[in-house]
């Protein structure tokens, strides 16, 4: 009985905002506030940037939410939203790789098998922060936001297809890639460290 208590007085508030009653509004974003900041930040790895996306994620959704239906949940449809924001922000910023031939083989059909060593989320674990935010940096956007959205937000394929408008097929395809370009990426990383953790001394007598 609460619950659809609860889903009736969201339905009325949903309507109240898209009416343009912006406290309406604002009592139906306030609750994803934290996640919209927190996927700008797993895009953009900048204080700054995630913010000002974020804010642009509030400003779209209150200008077209009269456009909202409910044949997906609110917090899919406030996620599409911060995704293309965050996109647009990295291809103006020329960071956006093309991988459209890969998505394309992916639509018909093709699904590359999984030989990563082990799951994203156990090797993201193993690292630290810093090397995992440079790392993700690196990736295509496309990649990014499939893995983050996987592997961060702990969305399913399906809702991650239908929050970036592509199939389930290409969602694992992209997160097979993803997954793998991230593994070499902090392998190199590793090794980089590790040569440049050795004194001068101990390279010049190969100790």
């Amino acid at each position: 009985m609460k619950n659809e208590e609860a889903s009736a007085m969201d339905e009325l508030i949903l309507r109240r905002a898209q009416k343009g009653d912006a406290s309406a509004f604002e009592q139906l974003v306030t609750p994803y506030e934290q996640m919209i900041w927190r996927v700008c930040w797993h895009y953009l790895h900048h204080r700054e940037d995630a913010m000002d996306c974020a804010q642009e994620v509030m400003l779209k959704a209150w200008r077209s939410i009269g456009q909202y239906r409910q044949n997906c949940g609110f917090s899919s449809w406030l996620y599409r939203i911060a995704g293309s924001v965050c996109i647009d922000f990295l291809r103006k910023q020329k960071r956006m790789v093309d991988s459209d031939s890969m998505d394309a083989m992916a639509e018909n059909g093709f699904e590359p098998a999984d030989d990563s060593p082990t799951p994203e989320a156990a090797l993201l674990d193993r690292e630290s922060t810093g090397d995992i935010s440079r790392a993700l940096d690196q990736l295509p956007a496309d990649m990014r936001t499939v893995l983050i959205l996987y592997a961060l937000e702990k969305q399913r394929y399906e809702d991650i297809a239908q929050i970036t408008g592509v199939s389930v097929g290409t969602v694992k395809s992209r997160l097979n890639r993803a997954r793998q370009k991230l593994a070499a990426i902090l392998a190199n990383q590793r090794e980089q460290n590790e040569k440049s953790s050795v004194l001068p001394s101990e390279r010049r007598t190969g100790k």
